[in-house]
């Protein structure tokens, strides 16, 4: 038969999938696999082989083998053992030791599957009181045999696998709790962001001022809302008319986006997640330091190292937690409530759409420019024309035409529209001459402020 080259997955990979409760083998019983043969096969293939009799042939061969394990486990171990490579003997020795070179951690992990159940050591040792000979178990049932009887065999185990896994689980760790504290700190202490926050308040104080009155803040998922605010003609949204609000009027703050540092990667973390790692990992550290303190191992562990290294993660969690809860309650949400998962995406889409916003912005204003100078090609060739032409009042109405779309496309490129009593120039003054403050409850005038002490945040 022609090689089927997929890529495999590894024995670790397979609990918990599809493939762990599947019986392939009962499938090809189903199967014509003579036909398949045939239509499948190379050129070069000589004579099709038996299937029948080769399959007679193996339970022939075993026919004398006790079993006592459940078959389709048998099975299963079966495999693991002849991917490992070694002998029953070497591999509990191993085990005794804590000796990850012989074992690999992926195979250690794939044996746990195979921890002997009480049901089984009964079974097993039911067959050894009653003197019945070893060699007539198959080498699955013999291998269990000697597994089972490892001291503390679930405890060394474990050990092993997060020995093995240590050093992964840091550097996984590690990168998910950096991004939460920098995007956390980084979005807290943007201030050009913090300005974008004011513009957007204005504007929608302004806008709600007839109906629903003056409020002092927004929940940030407001934000995904300019794009659905749209102007009358219905050809721009809220946000890029604070695109271009911005870009006119307060330039220095339009790459606000470029001081939030990690925020796509923060999203992608979960807290709670990750404070399940860290407690694995403590009680992980825990069983390995009582099982060294109880029990002299002459290996290369160093619980110390990993002690360290231990404390080192849960302090870093530590830190993310205390920056997200402040960044988060800074911007009045509950972090009970409000997850990275929550948090961080309002961000990157608001980043996102604004980006676009102002992609979209740049075209519709070169658009127009190409327009203007169409404009004024037609108004050159119009004064050309002979005064005393028959057509010259006709041109010249023509050109005051010309003229009137001018002053509307003057008027249609002014950034910052101004209400009949320019209450919204006086909204964006006062943003521009006074610091972002955090108002209180009360208000003496429309737009009574308090000063407030900011508290830095050290990384």
């Amino acid at each position: 038969m022609p090689v089927f080259n997929w890529v495999a997955l590894k024995p670790n990979q397979i609990n918990g999938t599809v493939f762990n409760e599947i019986d392939d083998e009962r499938i090809l019983e189903d199967l014509n696999v003579d036909e398949f043969e045939e239509i499948f096969k190379t050129k070069a293939q000589g004579p099709a082989i038996d299937l029948s009799s080769s399959k007679q042939k193996i339970p022939q061969k075993g026919s004398n083998k006790v079993t006592l394990l459940e078959a389709n486990r048998a099975k299963n171990l079966a495999i693991t053992l002849r991917k490992a490579g070694k002998t029953a003997d070497e591999i509990c020795k191993a085990i005794h030791v804590f000796d990850l070179k012989t074992l690999p951690v992926d195979f250690v992990e794939c044996l746990m599957r195979f921890l002997p159940t009480e049901n089984e050591v009964k079974v097993l040792r039911l067959y050894e009181r009653e003197r019945k000979p070893l060699e007539n178990l198959s080498d699955e049932d013999r291998f269990m045999m000697q597994f089972s009887k490892i001291e503390r065999l679930m405890q060394k185990m474990t050990i092993m696998a997060f020995i093995g896994n240590f050093a992964e689980s840091i550097q996984m760790l590690t990168p998910q709790l950096h991004a939460i504290i920098a995007a956390s700190v980084s979005i807290k202490s943007s201030q050009k962001l913090k300005k974008i926050l004011e513009i957007i308040l204005a504007l929608g104080n302004y806008m709600n001022s007839s109906k629903r009155g003056a409020v002092y803040g927004f929940k940030l998922q407001s934000l995904d809302l300019l794009l659905d605010t749209k102007s009358t003609d219905r050809k721009q949204t809220l946000l890029h008319y604070i695109s271009n609000v911005v870009k006119e009027k307060y330039h220095q703050v339009s790459l606000f986006y470029n001081e939030l540092h990690y925020v796509e990667k923060a999203a992608a973390v979960s807290l709670e997640n990750v404070l399940l790692d860290v407690k694995e990992l403590q009680r992980g550290m825990d069983l390995t330091k009582r099982e060294y303190t109880m029990h002299d191992h002459n290996t290369e562990f160093h619980h110390i190292g990993f002690k360290c290294r231990t404390n080192e993660i849960q302090e870093k969690f530590a830190s993310s937690q205390d920056a997200f809860d402040d960044v988060v309650k800074y911007f009045g949400e509950n972090p009970k409530t409000t997850p990275p998962s929550v948090f961080f995406p309002v961000f990157v889409r608001f980043v996102k759409a604004y980006k676009q916003a102002e992609e979209e912005n740049e075209l519709r204003k070169k658009q127009e420019q190409a327009l203007m100078e169409k404009l004024l090609e037609q108004e050159a060739l119009m004064e050309q024309q002979d005064p005393k032409s028959p057509s010259h009042k006709s041109k010249r109405q023509q050109q005051e035409l010309i003229a009137e779309l001018r002053r509307r496309q003057v008027k249609d490129n002014r950034h910052v529209y101004e209400g009949k009593d320019g209450a919204i120039e006086d909204i964006i003054t006062v943003l521009k001459t006074v610091p972002f403050t955090a108002r209180t409850a009360k208000r003496g005038s429309r737009f009574f402020c308090e000063p407030v002490l900011t508290e830095e945040y050290h990384y």
